[in-house]
């Protein structure tokens, strides 16, 4: 409960991360400012906090957890928790790309995900993210979804479904928020830094340059992270193979022969 209420109260990540590994002097800090009142709240709020994950079958992994991601080490900013649901596999492959992706590239990223036969990881998103998702669900493979809601929320709301689904086959739903946060531009550019540091090589399917799928794959560069992009002419792949990513055949097969081949 700590955490979830130190969260409520807008505490920043470095006393938070200290609080999640049992080092109270940071947060002691901070909270000699507050008032009784928001102190009582936020207690009050993580209690219902608590409650709602409870219920959901959820849990709070925090980095002294084992099935912490440890690619989170790489990050600047690592998250002092988790609202996770179902098991997170040690590691995986991103596809990302964007919302509103063609038919065929949808195709792609859908058969990519059946044909690794590594965890897949994305976001919940419309077009490229849920086609992953779907690809690794239709082929028996874990596939996690990170939030940028909390994990009581689905973003887009008609991927509820998904959601569960994900979580039916075995796989998990993520999330650093409070369980009923919404979703913000903000907290999905947070989520996408943790696609890429959870990943062991990202993929870029398709997306403009100003896409967010971007996001995660400048978040992959800072981490170390294989990149790889589809040829095509959209202008984010361009940018992405300027920037050193390795580019992907239309050819399934090839495609994920190459990942696999950089993977540990």
């Amino acid at each position: 409960m700590p955490l979830l209420a130190a969260w409520r109260l807008g505490v920043p990540l470095r006393p938070l991360r200290a609080l999640a590994l049992d080092d109270h002097a940071p947060l002691r800090v901070w909270l000699a400012a507050e008032s009784a009142l928001r102190l009582a709240e936020a207690r009050r709020d993580a209690h219902a906090d608590l409650a709602t994950l409870e219920a959901l079958g959820a849990r709070l992994v925090t980095p002294d957890d084992s099935d912490w991601p440890a690619g989170f080490a790489d990050l600047l900013d690592p998250p002092a928790f988790l609202a996770v649901r179902g098991p997170l596999p040690p590691r995986g492959v991103a596809i990302v790309g964007a919302r509103e992706a063609d038919d065929r590239s949808c195709a792609f990223a859908h058969d990519l995900a059946a044909r690794l036969g590594q965890p897949i990881i994305s976001g919940l998103a419309r077009g490229i993210d849920a086609a992953a998702h779907r690809g690794a669900i239709a082929a028996g493979v874990s596939t996690v979804a990170y939030l940028g809601t909390g994990i009581a929320r689905t973003y887009p709301p008609e991927h509820a479904e998904l959601g569960e689904a994900i979580v039916g086959a075995g796989g998990a739903l993520a999330a650093e928020r409070a369980p009923h946060d919404e979703v913000t531009r903000w907290s999905l550019m947070r989520r996408d830094r943790l696609q890429a540091a959870h990943a062991a090589a990202t993929v870029l399917i398709v997306s403009e340059a100003d896409g967010g799928a971007m996001h995660t794959m400048t978040f992959a560069r800072a981490c170390g992270r294989p990149r790889f992009a589809l040829e095509g002419d959209a202008s984010g792949n361009a940018a992405a193979l300027r920037d050193g990513a390795q580019r992907l055949p239309w050819d399934v097969g090839d495609a994920a022969s190459r990942i696999l081949a950089v993977l540990p």
